[in-house]
């Protein structure tokens, strides 16, 4: 299984929050998604190895990288990136195998 982990820091996250996440269920129901969550930092207690800095988590998972390929490349996926890229600072990417 592939798990895709995507954090994104807003340039506006009062204004562009709410929007972006919706845009991020859309994608999370791309049809080669397993499962998928979105979320914001957890109000967990401070510890020095948490970083709470980013405004939206979206964890999708695939049973394959090739579902996940489908995933990179799916006309819902890049409208997501054109309409959104504009709204984020930063984004970080982690994929790993389980």
């Amino acid at each position: 299984m592939i798990v895709h982990q995507v954090f994104f820091w807003l340039h506006q996250p009062d204004k562009d929050l709410t929007a972006v996440m919706e845009g991020c269920k859309k994608i999370g129901s791309v049809s080669t998604a397993k499962d998928f969550s979105v979320g914001v930092p957890a109000k967990t207690p401070k510890r020095a190895v948490i970083d709470d800095s980013y405004h939206i988590a979206l964890t999708v998972y695939f049973d394959s990288v090739s579902d996940h390929d489908v995933y990179q490349d799916h006309p819902d996926h890049l409208r997501f990136i054109e309409d959104h890229k504009a709204k984020w600072a930063k984004v970080q990417v982690y994929d790993f195998e389980v």
